[in-house]
């Protein structure tokens, strides 16, 4: 089992996350947080990474926090809007047509005491002193067969730029740290690891109770997820194919927005009838609350990807004391812990023998099963990854100004050069 982060109470981290904050807001250093990919519709993914950043961002350091997209500053009030909608529609069409701008970043107005955080790709790169970025998979590197060239051009080649323009880059798994030593060959002192976390809004709960189904309902296993090849659908496809018998007792509800190479992604013709009696139900993109309803609700999630550089919908499931039957692959285990039922994502007998464990012992009705989730839960929090990568970067911070002490000194210690005698006007001296 790969390396479980340590569970710490949330009163003590919490505390240190304030204490870092107000060193860090004495400090003279600004903060500036790229918030380009708040800009998408949809927030899945890395958007729904960048906004737990941004919202602990504007809570602990709203002072010191400034928002920016390329070479441009975004307001404050743009991006909380942007977070309160859970979507980034407004904030690009504001942006593009100005109002959401607030001027040119000012790179000269702070100086050696700039600190741009990028929660993913850079867009734009060495435009402050100090820079970090989170890497969030190798997936077009490790597994290409599952991307466009296109992706894969542009991840190659951007890649590396932003690893080297980096004071350290923070991979959201300890197996995207290894990966990004073992195949690019990043030295270690360079890299760190953040996890990403998960929250859900305080009023989810309540709304939920509202809208439950009935207890006569037939259970549904719940797949989430962008349907791109690597998130290995076939496999859900093939295993329903190959045991009809399944949606007998079963129904299965496949969530997510369609993706790329579809044709990879194609329903069996065995499968229509059971779309059309709604055993198997594909609703599409979901929102933020459709999403807490339907895992909520689940009787298990079943996470079939092939390669994750962290495996969000895993977290997402436990979070709310949902059993997750996910593949033993990546970082997934480092995430799901003993929590998970694993199985192989090449094996259609795997998974089938997976969810047949499940629903003959179901987790979820056993009394402890939502305890162990909620205390799993607890060591992936918004407040925990940003205070790992302040803590990190606060580091590089004293390192970046015991080095501009130093030089100071250097120069007030070093004797100016002897200016030269000016030689007299008038004729050239004989040679």
């Amino acid at each position: 089992m790969r390396h479980m982060p340590e569970r710490l109470p949330a009163i003590v981290r919490g505390e240190a996350l304030s204490a870092l904050a107000r060193t860090i807001a004495g400090s003279g250093w600004r903060i500036f947080y790229d918030v380009s990919p708040l800009f998408e519709e949809h927030w899945t993914g890395i958007p729904v990474v960048a906004a737990g950043l941004a919202q602990v961002l504007l809570r602990v350091l709203p002072e010191t926090t400034q928002f920016f997209y390329e070479h441009h500053l975004v307001t404050r009030a743009a991006v909380e809007d942007a977070l309160a909608r859970g979507s980034g529609l407004f904030l690009h069409r504001d942006f593009f047509k100005g109002p959401a701008q607030d001027g040119v970043v000012p790179l000269f107005d702070w100086g050696a005491h700039a600190l741009g955080i990028y929660p993913s790709v850079k867009r734009v790169r060495q435009l402050f002193p100090l820079e970090c970025s989170i890497v969030h998979d190798l997936s077009t590197l490790v597994t290409p067969q599952f991307h466009e060239i296109a992706n894969i051009r542009y991840h190659a080649e951007s890649m590396m730029s932003d690893l080297r323009s980096n004071a350290v880059t923070f991979g959201v798994s300890r197996a995207t740290v290894e990966d990004l030593a073992a195949y690019l060959g990043i030295d270690e002192r360079r890299l760190a690891v953040a996890y990403n976390g998960v929250s859900w809004p305080w009023w989810f709960p309540i709304q939920v109770e509202n809208e439950r189904e009935p207890a006569d309902a037939d259970p549904y296993f719940l797949v989430l997820g962008t349907r791109e090849p690597r998130k290995n659908i076939v496999r859900i496809f093939e295993v329903l194919a190959l045991f009809p018998e399944l949606l007998d007792s079963v129904r299965v509800v496949i969530a997510g927005r369609m993706g790329w190479l579809r044709e990879q992604q194609m329903i069996p013709p065995e499968l229509e009838k059971a779309i059309d009696a709604g055993r198997l139900v594909l609703p599409g993109f979901v929102s933020e609350f459709e999403k807490y309803c339907l895992l909520s609700g689940a009787a298990a999630t079943i996470y079939p990807s092939f390669f994750e550089g962290f495996g969000l919908p895993v977290l997402e499931s436990l979070s709310v004391g949902t059993p997750c039957i996910a593949s033993f692959s990546s970082a997934i285990p480092e995430v799901g812990g003993q929590l998970c039922t694993y199985f192989d994502p090449f094996s259609a007998e795997s998974l089938y023998h997976a969810i047949r464990a499940v629903l003959a012992d179901p987790p979820k009705q056993r009394a402890d099963f939502g305890d162990a989730c909620r205390a799993a839960a607890e060591r992936f929090t918004w407040d925990r990854m940003l205070f790992q990568i302040l803590t990190r970067m606060m580091q590089e911070m004293e390192r970046h100004d015991a080095i501009a002490i130093g030089q100071r000194k250097l120069l007030e210690h070093t004797p100016s050069p002897p200016v030269p005698e000016r030689r007299r006007r008038g004729r050239p001296a004989p040679v």
